[in-house]
């Protein structure tokens, strides 16, 4: 799957986007959110904003920065952060996750929501989220992982043939993620409808 791939199918998906993703991803949302966001006047990124379902969850007193590499998806969030009051101080922008444009350390938490699964390289993704959050950080991640062999599993291998034309890769299997971003789990829950997907929480050393 390519950058390319990824941004023609989200171009597809952002006119309809909140309506169909909107109701069943939102526990996970608000359980990131509320996870990461439990503190006054942090500085918070969000990797993959879309348009932006979940802004209204942070804290009025959080310094939100979201990123998004789909303009489509980003003009929408933008709308969204500007009916919510925060046209000036929340920073929306075009930019790959997989290489940021913020210093070392810029952030107190990191929450990457139903996006892992559409990067192209893993490592790079990993890498970035440790080096722009700050030592002791959260970094939040919400996505599905691979269900374990059966109808299901097999289902998923056979929608990974396809991974371009979705735009995320249905086979994704949580071992190999952890390897390859060296994000280390200190928390793992289901989140959302089923426990279809997964709440993974890492901390930043040091």
């Amino acid at each position: 799957m390519t950058l390319e791939e990824t941004l023609r199918a989200y171009r597809g998906y952002a006119p309809t986007y909140d309506v169909v993703f909107g109701p069943i991803l939102s526990d996970g949302r608000r359980m990131a959110v509320r996870l990461a966001n439990a503190r006054p006047n942090q500085r918070l990124l969000e990797v993959g904003v879309g348009t932006g379902l979940s802004l209204p969850h942070f804290r009025r007193d959080a310094i939100v920065t979201g990123i998004d590499v789909s303009p489509e998806m980003l003009a929408k969030a933008q709308r969204r952060a500007d009916a919510l009051g925060h046209a000036g101080d929340w920073r929306l922008e075009i930019m790959d996750a997989q290489a940021m444009g913020f210093a070392d350390d810029s952030f107190d938490a990191v929450i990457a929501l139903y996006v892992a699964s559409t990067v192209q390289d893993p490592a790079r993704f990993g890498a970035e989220l440790l080096r722009v959050c700050r030592p002791g950080g959260s970094i939040v991640i919400v996505n599905h992982f691979s269900s374990r062999p059966g109808l299901l599993g097999a289902a998923e291998q056979w929608l990974g043939r396809h991974a371009g034309r979705l735009g995320f890769e249905p086979h994704f299997p949580l071992d190999r993620f952890v390897a390859e971003t060296g994000l280390q789990p200190v928390e793992l829950k289901p989140a959302g409808l089923f426990g279809y997907w997964t709440l993974l929480r890492a901390v930043k050393p040091g």
